[in-house]
């Protein structure tokens, strides 16, 4: 029997009960995402230092800091070969972050009136964060080629990543997706 006949296929119930799962499954992950949100980020009035040391960490995975950081490598043999690299990988996640970025248009913390930014957003929308991908991407490729290294840089890009939550311009899983994307494109790269 077919859809044309009026009668209901066995695959049109699955189709619907995958959907009402996935919407049910994905409106869960959002309110989680909004409960982490709202238990990791400061408070507007937190001390100076605190508030300093988090805006440092946040600057780490500005562009700034992830360009120098992939161009000083050029300036030493042993490390070219994984400047290189970094930089594509940094380039990649970039561009993906971006193409992400745009097309889903989720609206940062502060423009849905959901909480205060110690910080001004860099842009208007929030999934997936940039900085996050920025700071992991470096981080990763870096620790790919060198594993010594690995054991200070992978700490510091989840720290920047928390940054962007703790400061109030990124939602939990906008952080989470933003490493994710520059973990698979360091480790992508890295196999190439």
């Amino acid at each position: 029997m077919s859809r044309r006949d009026g009668a209901v296929t066995p695959s049109h119930w699955v189709g619907v009960i995958l959907l009402r799962m996935n919407g049910s499954l994905f409106a869960r992950l959002l309110r989680r995402d909004l409960f982490w949100y709202y238990r990791l980020r400061l408070s507007p009035d937190i001390p100076t230092f605190w508030r300093n040391f988090w805006l440092l960490m946040t600057h780490l995975g500005g562009a700034r800091v992830t360009v120098a950081a992939c161009l000083v490598g050029l300036f030493f043999p042993i490390s070219r070969y994984a400047s290189a690299h970094t930089s594509v990988a940094l380039l990649v996640a970039f561009l993906i972050s971006q193409i992400i970025k745009r097309s889903v248009s989720r609206e940062r913390p502060a423009e849905t009136r959901r909480g205060n930014t110690v910080i001004e957003p860099p842009d208007r929308f929030s999934f997936p964060s940039g900085h996050s991908a920025a700071a992991m991407s470096v981080a990763a490729m870096y620790a790919l080629t060198f594993p010594s290294l690995g054991i200070w840089l992978l700490p510091l890009a989840v720290l920047v990543g928390y940054s962007r939550v703790a400061l109030g311009v990124h939602y939990p899983l906008d952080v989470v997706a933003g490493q994710a994307i520059a973990l698979l494109t360091a480790g992508l790269l890295r196999l190439w």
